[in-house]
């Protein structure tokens, strides 16, 4: 079988691509489940580091992947990122950092994280090379790219059922079958990119495909893929592991007619025998005023307790939203059905999978009682390894939407931790007003125990014998009272109420849709003195230490990288006759990569939010986005080189213009979209995602198209570059947006475009790209 160079090229990038976005979600989640949440955000950073330093290494030594031996080096990559996969998850599944960021567990985080990402850094050898020695089919590479990377996002959602560590394994394989497309191709004796390929090793192929297939095979066999731990749950304990795309299940032995459910080692929630009693608890006031009336909403079922508890206040119909699908078919509805009296198989329960905001929008009725009690741990929210997450739970317009679907006369009823209740009176009050209420304070009830408080919002003012039955329930099961209409507690929680506090060290502002980081409280104006105070960010703020850490190496990596080529071959810049078009090519390639990685985050969170399931921004949005950018690469196919900047530019002012009137508008649109059916948020996804995505994606093969007629040799630099600045863009997003919000990430995104159109850089005379590039031109260029 002979397959020409053009098609194994494009072949075999796909493959590298399909495969690293599976991996990535499986590092994320393996990060997160071993190391703790905090960490996960250096899982999902390896993809990013890894193609930046590859490209820049290739910049450093052409001869890692150069003609004549072009498909031979290719083929050679990918067996070594099969290879490095397979040791980046030996590795990470033996590393056991500490609990605390001390100089020992940062050293093991460290080397995990460089074994993570030396898979990336082999194919992004590959990539770069393909760009730099196929930049006449720029178009199609980039489409192959991120047409592969939307399906690998796809896939990766069914990766991770068959768990975390096979799905990794998988990637080996399909890492190793890369290599085959490359092989064929260097077949292809007088191709499209050179003549006179040397064979790439066919045994080095079959070798790694059939070794990573048996390593997978040996697993179902004899299982050796076992994790040493998670944190926070003793693995001898646990009855049942199962995977998600969204976390580790793990469900721990019963004992005294209770089996605990954790995701991720946190977000506990607990399965009861039926013939379990759970003590009373402060969120069973939703039921103390309307007793048996119903129907009830329970949003983040889990297990089943705050269900059983409904159903012991003699609700008749109550609505059950889980969020995890795994929970919920494998567990209550599965192997720990009969152990919880098939408590979701009751005819008074209606079990749905979902996002419970949307779900109650979306319900035909209204509801008496709305209970949203607590989604995380104690352990997890005190590490701070929360802070950086979103909770669309818990934001104002989350709030007006919960409330608008009561009854006249319905109660919300939110659990908090004891620490976090200042921040909930707020958000409460803010919800409250958004639906038109005067006087927020009399609509508000809370209670506390066992370190948790119930927060009560009722839709209409609260009656005194409302206000003295709830009080009367308290005292009854000796809870203590925080806040009432007529005994707010303290005279600060009145102000909090009344939106008069000030001068908090705290952040008391209420989470929106824009800014949904209900854990992070650290104010704006205090960010700078925070992210200094190391100390007290290893105690409380971890994910906050953990992004800024990755900001600060990131960035020092980046100039390293820009740097150090110029110092090590002044002629690579400084000494070029043409150094300003060449300098104006790595600032166009840093400002692009900067841009597509903050517009990218902003639009992809926010649609995600908009569509509902946890599983969106994997399944749909970021698919759309890499898709829609990879149809606005091979639009540009046409563009002849010497008019490739005036089009660049063109394409960045209007991401400009966009970014800009999205940050302002984005909001209102997707609160009015939320309450549409499936198909029209998904319309309005789409409207959202596929017009920047054709822009955002027209700029990458037109830069390459630029640089390459004008200094092809410095186009993995240039490649590099933008990943290590993308890199840079998605650490400093992670401190961004839970401080000003994802409009700013929008703002600064379109000041990224800003910069590109303004750097932009010239074109040479003549269409430099047509035809084919023979060895002789190649060599000739990289000399050059």
């Amino acid at each position: 079988m002979r397959v020409s160079q053009r098609s194994g090229l494009l072949g075999g990038v796909a493959l590298l691509a399909f495969a690293g976005v599976v991996l990535a979600v499986a590092l994320t989640r393996l990060y997160a489940a071993l190391f703790g949440q905090h960490l996960a955000l250096l899982g999902a950073s390896t993809p990013l580091l890894g193609a930046g330093l590859g490209a820049v290494l290739l910049h450093a030594a052409p001869g890692l992947a150069r003609p004549p031996a072009l498909f031979s080096r290719l083929t050679t990559l990918a067996a070594a990122t099969s290879g490095a996969t397979v040791a980046a998850l030996i590795a990470l599944l033996h590393v056991r950092p500490g609990e605390d960021l001390t100089p020992r567990s940062s050293l093991l985080i460290g080397a995990a994280c460089l074994a993570s990402a030396l898979p990336f850094i082999f194919s992004g050898i590959a990539v770069a090379a393909a760009i730099r020695h196929a930049a006449r089919d720029v178009e199609r590479l980039y489409l192959a790219q991120l047409g592969a990377a939307a399906g690998g996002a796809i896939a990766a959602i069914g990766a991770m059922r068959v768990g975390a560590p096979r799905a990794v394994l998988a990637v080996a394989i399909i890492t190793a079958l890369a290599g085959i497309p490359f092989w064929l191709a260097s077949r292809d004796r007088d191709g499209a990119y050179a003549s006179g390929q040397q064979r790439a090793p066919g045994a080095l192929v079959s070798t790694f495909v059939l070794g990573t297939v048996v390593l997978l095979l040996g697993d179902f066999g004899a299982p050796w893929l076992k994790l040493p731990g998670v944190r926070w749950v003793p693995l001898d304990k646990v009855e049942l592991q199962a995977w998600s795309e969204a976390a580790l299940v793990t469900v721990e032995r019963p004992r005294a007619g209770m089996a605990w459910v954790r995701l991720d080692g946190s977000a506990a929630s607990s399965i009861l025998d039926p013939k379990t009693t759970p003590p009373v608890h402060p969120d069973e006031m939703a039921y103390v005023l309307h007793r048996d009336r119903g129907p009830a909403l329970v949003i983040g079922a889990g297990g089943g307790r705050d269900v059983r508890a409904a159903l012991k206040a003699g609700q008749k119909e109550v609505h059950a939203v889980e969020g995890n699908q795994v929970v919920v078919d494998r567990l209550t509805r599965g192997r720990f059905a009969a152990f919880s009296g098939d408590l979701y198989s009751k005819p008074e329960v209606r079990v749905a999978v979902g996002d419970g905001r949307g779900y109650a929008r979306r319900s035909p009725e209204p509801f008496r009682s709305i209970v949203l009690s607590l989604l995380d741990t104690s352990v997890a929210a005190s590490a701070g390894a929360l802070e950086l997450t979103e909770s669309r739970l818990y934001t104002v317009e989350a709030f007006h939407d919960l409330l608008e679907r009561l009854t006249p006369e319905g109660t919300l009823l939110v659990t908090r931790w004891d620490g976090e209740l200042d921040r909930l009176l707020a958000l409460g009050a803010a919800g409250l007003r958004s639906i038109g209420a005067a006087s927020p304070k009399d609509h508000l009830f809370a209670c506390g125990a066992a370190r948790s408080t119930a927060l009560l919002l009722k839709r209409a003012p609260l009656t005194a014998g409302e206000v003295d039955a709830l009080r009367r329930h308290c005292k009854k099961n000796k809870f203590t009272e925080a806040f009432a209409p007529d005994e707010p507690g303290t005279e600060r929680r009145r102000q909090i109420v009344d939106a008069a506090a000030g001068g908090s060290p705290l952040d008391l502002v209420p989470p929106t849709d824009d800014r949904p980081f209900f854990y992070f409280t650290i104010p704006p104006r205090s960010l700078p003195a925070a992210l200094r105070d190391v100390k007290g960010l290893k105690e409380d703020g971890v994910g906050v230490l953990v992004a800024a850490a990755l900001l600060a190496g990131s960035a020092a990596l980046l100039l390293a990288f820009l740097l150090a080529p110029i110092l090590g071959r002044p002629a690579s810049l400084l000494g070029a006759p043409d150094r300003g078009p060449r300098a104006r090519a790595l600032a166009f390639f840093l400002c692009a990569g900067a841009g597509f990685a903050l517009l990218e985050t902003a639009l992809v969170q926010r649609a995600a939010a908009l569509l509902g399931p946890p599983s969106a921004a994997l399944s749909v949005a970021l698919p759309v986005l890499l898709l829609s950018a990879g149809a606005g690469g091979v639009l540009t196919a046409r563009t002849g080189v010497p008019v490739a900047a005036r089009a660049v530019a063109t394409r960045a002012q209007l991401l400009v213009v966009a970014a800009v009137a999205w940050a302002a508008a984005l909001g209102p649109v997707l609160s009015w979209g939320f309450g549409l059916g499936l198909g029209g948020r998904l319309g309005l996804a789409l409207a959202v995602l596929i017009p920047p995505g054709l822009l955002m994606g027209a700029i990458a093969p037109l830069g390459v198209r630029i640089v390459a007629s004008r200094a092809p040799a410095i186009l993995p630099w240039c490649w590099g570059l933008s990943a290590l600045a993308g890199l840079v863009a998605t650490a400093a997003g992670a401190l961004l947006a839970p401080s000003f919000g994802y409009a700013s990430l929008l703002l600064a995104g379109g000041l990224a475009y800003l910069l590109v159109a303004l750097f932009t850089p010239p074109a040479a005379e003549g269409d430099e790209l047509q035809g084919p590039v023979s060895a002789r031109v190649v060599e000739r260029r990289s000399s050059g």
